[in-house]
Parts: C-alpha cells; structure tokens; sequence
C-alpha cells in the first residue's frame, strides 16, 4: 500500500473518531436528533469537508507520480525509438557504402585506365586492365583508388606531371570531378548518420576513397593535404598556373 494511502487512512480514522467523541460526549446523540435537518446538514459538512479536501490532496500528489512515472516511461520509449531510428539510418548508410564504393572503383579504374592504358603511358595493356576489373567487381572494389593513390604519391615532387595525371585531360578532369563530387555525397550521408563523427572521419581520413579524394582537393588547390603522404602543405602551383594547364 502506497504510504500516502496509509497515512490518509490514519488522519481518518482520527478525525471519524474525534468527531464521534465530540458528538457522543460533547453535543449528545439525543441531542443531535433533534436538530433541525440544516443544521444537520451543516454538522456533516463541517465534519466531512475536510476530510474530502485531504483526499482531494492526495489524489493530487498519487497522481503527479502517476504522471511522472508516465512522463519518465514515455522519455525511455523515444530514447529507444531514437536508437533504433540511428541504428536503421547506419545499416542504410552502409549498403549504400557498398555501392557507391563499387562506384568509386569504378571511376578510379578508367581514370587509371586513361593515365597509364594504351591512350596514356602504356604501362598497362587492356588484358591487364581487364583482370584487375574482374578482381575489382569480385572481391576488391577499392584496388583502382590505391593503384591512383600510389601513382599520384610518386609523382608528389612534380606537380606539373601530378596534374597532368589528375586533370590533363577533359576525360581526366572528368573523371577527376566524378570521383569528388561522388565522394561528397557519400561523405555527406555519413555525416547524417553519424553522432560522434566517427565514421565520417573513418570515411574522410582512413579509407582509400577519402584519402584520394584529399589528393585531388589539394592538387586542385581547394583544399590543402597534411604531410603524412609526403605532399607539400600547399600545391607548388599557383592558381594562375592551374588555370593554365587547364
């Protein structure tokens, strides 16, 4: 039994008593029979109305913690609603990774195709193109992207062949632009799924899509690149000499 409860049932038991004691030793049964009925009526008032008003308090406060209670349950609901909210956006997020990683492959592989296939270097044959395809669509969508990340850090000390490899041509830029811009997206469906910037940092800093993706910001001139690669903090070109190899 809830102590308010027990607490009630004690004053009314005391005033009931009191009252009767009143009425018996004070007043007098015989008496109060022979009252007239108003003033009957206002003997019972007086007596009971505060006893009403009493319970009328503890009904109030049993039914603040009801309310309370209720409120405390409803928070918990939503917490875990909103959890579960976070945990469908991330398994969203993350089949859609699968495929735009698959896309990014993609768009490294004919960017790495133009700079070193029979059109650029020649230092890979379509036979050889067409093999690390097939490893790329079976089990290893990102080896393109590492192939452009290495070429690129081996070119770190040439700029004018660095950007020759990224936008030397319209079908470079291209492809160049495609990946960025592609890589955005991604990054930006990361950053609404994630609550402690964990997995876009992952994405931006730690995989080889983020990694090449700051490459071709800095060579741009859009964003500087840290040394960890060896780039300089700040692309030896300067925009005018961008604009002219463009």
């Amino acid at each position: 039994m809830d102590w308010r409860i027990a607490f009630g049932l004690v004053i009314t038991t005391a005033w009931i008593t009191a009252g009767l004691f009143y009425l018996l030793g004070i007043v007098g049964w015989t008496n109060f029979l022979y009252l007239p009925t108003a003033d009957i009526g206002s003997f019972l008032e007086g007596a009971f109305a505060p006893l009403a008003f009493f319970w009328l308090v503890i009904g109030h406060f049993m039914q603040q913690k009801e309310i309370a209670a209720n409120t405390r349950a409803i928070s918990i609901q939503e917490q875990s609603a909103r959890r579960l909210e976070v945990h469908s956006q991330r398994d969203s997020y993350f089949k859609l990774h699968e495929l735009v990683q698959d896309q990014l492959g993609s768009i490294a592989g004919f960017h790495y195709m133009s700079v070193c296939g029979p059109t650029g270097t020649g230092a890979i044959t379509a036979e050889e193109f067409s093999s690390t395809r097939n490893q790329a669509a079976g089990s290893d969508p990102a080896i393109f992207i590492r192939k452009m990340i290495a070429l690129t850090v081996s070119q770190r000390e040439n700029p004018e062949e660095l950007h020759e490899t990224l936008f030397g041509t319209a079908i470079r830029q291209r492809h160049s632009d495609n990946f960025a811009r592609t890589f955005e997206k991604l990054f930006g469906s990361a950053q609404a799924v994630d609550t402690d910037e964990m997995i876009a940092d992952a994405l931006l800093n730690a995989s080889a899509a983020g990694i090449f993706y700051r490459i071709i910001q800095h060579v741009s001139g859009e964003k500087e690149i840290d040394q960890l690669m060896g780039f300089p903090l700040q692309s030896d070109l300067s925009s005018e000499e961008l604009k002219k190899m463009d």
